[in-house]
């Protein structure tokens, strides 16, 4: 009796796995018949954990085109004790050269990229955003800023959220709606950047 017992429950559990396996098939089949459902796909760049991150294809595919003898700052670009500030920091799962935010339009993610020489990334950097226009057809890209010659390795960028933030001296504030571009040298002074009126402006937010 036991066995037969056992066999009967063993029969009931595969009647009842069927139904669950026929619905992971037809979602599969559904996904690959319409690409509309399926994520988006990226081009990595890096790993988080060692401060690398990813871009969307078409931004990569822009970035290498126009700018091929640069790339994205990396974790290991920094000295080491700038590693471990950077890891330790609210940031620290991020990457030290992209940020992802919606720095442009509310319902657009735009993507922020700290660019360093291949050659030598210690020797100048340039400061990019990169987000789709109103077509939202193709990504295009801005300048925020560069600098060319010896640069600290301690540089980075990330998102900020929405909200109230001050210069450094506190003569001056601004409210933010949308994400904002931190350009940081660790411990030593931070820049804002922040869409407002059509365009990208800037506060010194520490010095």
């Amino acid at each position: 009796m036991k066995t037969s017992t056992l066999a009967v429950q063993e029969s009931h559990n595969r009647r009842m796995r069927i139904p669950h396996v026929l619905a992971s098939l037809a979602l599969v089949a559904t996904s690959l018949l319409n690409p509309g459902l399926r994520a988006p796909v990226v081009a990595a760049q890096e790993s988080p954990k060692s401060g690398k991150a990813a871009l969307a294809v078409p931004v990569d595919a822009l970035l290498k085109a126009k700018f091929p003898q640069w790339r994205p700052k990396q974790l290991s670009d920094m000295g080491a004790d700038d590693q471990q500030l950077w890891l330790n920091g609210p940031n620290g799962n991020e990457s030290p050269g992209i940020a992802m935010g919606h720095f442009q339009f509310p319902h657009e993610l735009s993507y922020a990229v700290l660019l360093v020489r291949k050659s030598d990334p210690s020797a100048g950097y340039k400061l990019l955003v990169f987000s789709k226009g109103p077509s939202k057809e193709a990504f295009s890209w801005k300048l925020l800023d560069h600098a060319e010659g010896q640069t600290c390795s301690c540089l980075v960028i990330s998102k900020t959220e929405p909200g109230k933030y001050s210069d450094w001296e506190n003569k001056r504030s601004v409210q933010l709606k949308l994400d904002g571009i931190q350009m940081e040298w660790m411990e030593k002074g931070a820049q804002l950047y922040y869409w407002s009126e059509s365009r990208y402006r800037t506060l010194q937010v520490s010095d």
